[in-house]
């Protein structure tokens, strides 16, 4: 049994303590400032020590086994390196930081322990689709991609009103999330860039809206062997509720993913417009990763490294 400490009890500590929960691991302490928070998350998954202060990290060392970090950017560095010196395993929620100074002190500390980024998106069933298509080069020549992820609460209002549930609020607020979009949905993006393709080059930006915070961002990237790339991230899409997209376009085909429309398939469409789908592999989810890595005492991906070089990207797309 994984002894998980949850470090942020608002909607993404809950959902998280009931993945892992789900899996066999114990909820054994929660940290929250919000005492509203806090109390419903002990209550609902039976949290018998609590604390307000992050301060109180440290007490779990040798009494947990792991230490799930769901709280906002600006808190991420604070809190992993806590848990590191405590000796704790780590699943921080992306982006790894808010910015390279703090992912570079991370990166110093001696890791004894897995410590997983939480790029879930790698593990949705489509993308092992494209990872399919891609190795088996059937696109030919690479001449183009598209990247997107869209949501369009900030102005529909279909999770809430931002101004008034907290999830979303903190997400306007640049002191709590530096990047806005870019680093909050834009980072699974360049996380699957690297993925699919090896390296990722920063040209230049194309566009941005702020409001004082980033909801809207587009970048030209160049990845793999030079190959052009468009990036498109937003908090305020006139279209998609929550979606993300890629076309991959070749000499040969072209490839399209929209998990809005279908998150197990592909389609795949010829130079002479014959389409078929290919259909992706169920994996491993990042919960079910990290509680074997723990278990097991053995290395896990998406790991500190891939956040790492993420937030080398970020750092230079703002």
């Amino acid at each position: 049994m994984m002894k998980l400490v949850i470090v942020g009890c608002g909607g993404m500590g809950t959902y998280q303590a009931q993945k892992f929960r789900a899996l066999g691991a114990q909820i054994v302490g929660a940290i929250d400032h919000n005492e509203e928070h806090l109390g419903r998350f002990c209550e609902t998954f039976e949290v018998e020590e609590s604390y307000s202060n992050l301060d109180m990290i440290s007490s779990f060392s040798l009494r947990a086994d792991a230490l799930s970090c769901c709280l906002p950017d600006c808190f991420h560095v604070f809190c992993c390196e806590a848990a590191v010196r405590a000796n704790l395993a780590v699943f921080c929620e992306k982006p790894l930081t808010s910015t390279q100074e703090e992912a570079d002190l991370l990166a110093r500390l001696p890791k004894k322990h897995p410590f997983m980024v939480n790029f879930s998106k790698r593990h949705i069933p489509a993308l092992s689709a494209v990872q399919g298509v891609l190795s088996r080069g059937v696109l030919g020549k690479i001449e183009h991609i598209q990247i997107s992820y869209l949501q369009s609460w900030y102005k529909s209002h279909i999770w809430g009103d931002p101004e008034e549930v907290s999830r979303w609020k903190w997400r306007l607020l640049p002191a709590y999330n530096l990047g806005g979009c870019l680093s909050d949905l834009g980072s699974h993006l360049i996380d699957i860039l690297f993925l699919l393709f090896g390296t990722v080059r920063y040209e230049k930006k194309t566009h941005e809206v702020t409001t004082p915070a980033l909801v809207e961002y587009g970048a030209l990237l160049r990845v793999g062997n030079n190959i052009p790339c468009t990036l498109h991230c937003s908090y305020q899409d006139p279209e998609w509720d929550d979606s993300l997209q890629l076309t991959i376009q070749g000499s040969e085909a072209t490839l399209t993913m929209n998990t809005s429309l279908d998150r197990k398939q592909v389609t795949l469409t010829t130079k002479d417009g014959i389409s078929t789908k290919v259909e992706g592999i169920p994996s491993v989810s990042t919960y079910q990763r990290f509680f074997n890595a723990v278990r097991s005492m053995t290395t896990v991906t998406p790991a500190f490294e891939d956040g790492y070089r993420v937030q080398q990207l970020l750092e230079v797309m703002r």
